[in-house]
C-alpha cells in the first residue's frame, strides 16, 4: 500500500473520469463540512494536498496532522474509515488515533513556511503524476498537466 492507493480518489484517477466516475467520486463527499468544496470542485488540488500532507506526516511533521484532518473531514465517515484503515500501514498508531478521534478545530495551527511553499509547489508541478482527463480549468491544473506530459515524454525517450 502506498499513499496514492490510500486515497479515496485512487479509483477516480485510474478511471476515464467520465460522468459516472464523477458521480462515484461525489458519493464520497461530506457535504456538511465547509471545506468540502475543495473535494467537490477541485479533485486535482485535493489529491495533491492529500499526498503531500500524508508524506509530511510520514516524515514526522506533526504540524501537517491538522491539514490531514481537514482533508479527511471533506469525505464521508465511511470513506474516512476506509482511508484510515489503509493509512494504518503508513502511519504511527498514535497519529491514526488522533486522526480518528480528534476534531481539527481543537488543534492549534503551527505555520511552517517551508512546508507551505513545498505543498504549493507540488500543486503546480504535479509530482504525483495525476492525469486530468478533462480540460484543466485552473492555472495549477494546466501547469500540472504540462509537467505530467513533459515527464511522460522524457521518460519515454530514455
Amino acid at each position: 500500500m502506498n499513499i496514492a492507493q490510500s486515497s479515496p480518489l485512487y479509483e477516480y484517477w485510474n478511471s476515464d473520469q467520465d460522468e459516472n466516475d464523477e458521480k462515484k467520486r461525489l458519493l464520497k463527499l461530506n457535504s456538511k463540512e465547509p471545506a468540502s468544496n475543495l473535494f467537490r470542485n477541485e479533485p486535482y488540488k485535493w489529491e495533491n494536498l492529500y499526498q503531500s500532507v500524508v508524506q509530511n506526516v510520514i516524515n514526522g511533521d506533526d504540524s501537517s496532522i491538522k491539514g490531514l484532518m481537514v482533508l479527511l473531514s471533506t469525505i464521508s465517515k465511511r470513506e474516512k474509515d476506509i482511508v484510515l484503515k489503509s493509512l494504518e500501514i503508513l502511519l504511527d498508531k498514535h497519529v491514526i488515533s488522533k486522526l480518528r478521534n480528534e476534531k481539527y478545530q481543537d488543534i492549534k495551527s503551527s505555520k511552517n513556511f517551508y512546508t507551505v511553499f513545498r505543498t504549493l509547489l507540488n500543486i503546480f508541478i504535479n509530482p504525483y503524476d495525476l492525469e486530468l482527463k478533462k480540460d484543466p480549468k485552473h492555472l495549477y491544473e494546466k501547469t500540472g498537466m504540462f509537467f505530467y506530459k513533459f515527464r511522460k515524454i522524457v521518460l519515454l525517450n530514455q
